[in-house]
């Protein structure tokens, strides 16, 4: 057998093997992946919604299936800036109150029925009944989340206190950090179950330490209550010039090993 007969045989080999494959697997349409609306709403949903828990950045989505048909979610979901744009005086009205611009979802008409059905049936199951509304602490709770932000007592996985890098109205402000954010009024703008998940998932850059030491549900909650406390106080009293020079110095961090007064 020649070279040329050899050359011959294999390449139609070759072609009968891709012939075979196109027939089994190209001439065949592919299959998505099932939809997982479960994991859709906690992927892309979550963090700005919940589901009968109060508002987190934008509204609460507990009977939205019932205020709203579903042609008109559908719309909204897509693009709701487009809904805006068109006058739609509830998407307008949404707009005003919660001032955030939700990003559009390319999800097709099935994926957003199935998206719906699980939010009317109440989103995702509680876990342990895990969720408490902060006004339920008890005062020992309160103090428990106070003492964990100012390091009078320690997390259990070893995280460092919250007044490291922050303040709030009752925890001493004059000893507070400045690296980051005043918590005083946090509660306001992220509550109950936003705060929750803020506090449980660590998800600001600061807070990545966190990640591997995380918070216990009892200190999650404990400290969600103490910032609740501190968010229906009065406005604490403006700091001395002296403190405010200090606080602003590059040793700042050393009133954090001052007695408290």
């Amino acid at each position: 057998m020649g070279p040329d007969s050899r050359y011959w045989k294999f390449l139609c080999f070759n072609v009968g093997i891709l012939g075979l494959s196109w027939m089994a697997f190209g001439s065949q349409p592919v299959r998505a992946a099932a939809f997982d609306a479960a994991a859709t709403f906690d992927l892309q949903c979550s963090a700005c919604h919940s589901i009968g828990k109060g508002v987190v950045v934008g509204p609460d989505l507990s009977g939205v299936t019932a205020r709203r048909d579903e042609r008109w979610l559908r719309s909204f979901i897509r693009s709701s800036q487009s809904v805006i744009r068109s006058g739609d005086r509830t998407a307008v009205g949404l707009y005003q109150k919660y001032g955030k611009r939700m990003p559009d979802h390319d999800f097709t008409d099935g994926e957003i029925h199935l998206l719906l059905a699980f939010i009317a049936r109440g989103g995702p199951r509680p876990n342990g009944g895990e969720h408490r509304l902060a006004s339920s602490a008890r005062p020992a709770e309160v103090a428990m989340g106070r003492n964990l932000f100012t390091g009078a007592a320690s997390f259990q996985s070893g995280g460092a206190p919250c007044i490291y890098c922050h303040t709030a109205a009752a925890a001493e402000s004059w000893r507070g950090g400045t690296l980051a954010s005043d918590l005083t009024r946090v509660f306001a703008k992220y509550q109950d179950a936003g705060l929750t998940r803020a506090l449980a998932e660590s998800r600001f850059p600061l807070m990545e330490g966190y990640r591997e030491r995380p918070l216990t549900h009892q200190e999650t909650f404990a400290l969600k209550a103490f910032l609740y406390r501190t968010a229906r106080s009065r406005q604490p009293q403006a700091v001395s010039p002296l403190v405010a020079l200090v606080r602003s110095s590059p040793f700042a961090w050393l009133t954090r090993w001052l007695p408290a007064r």
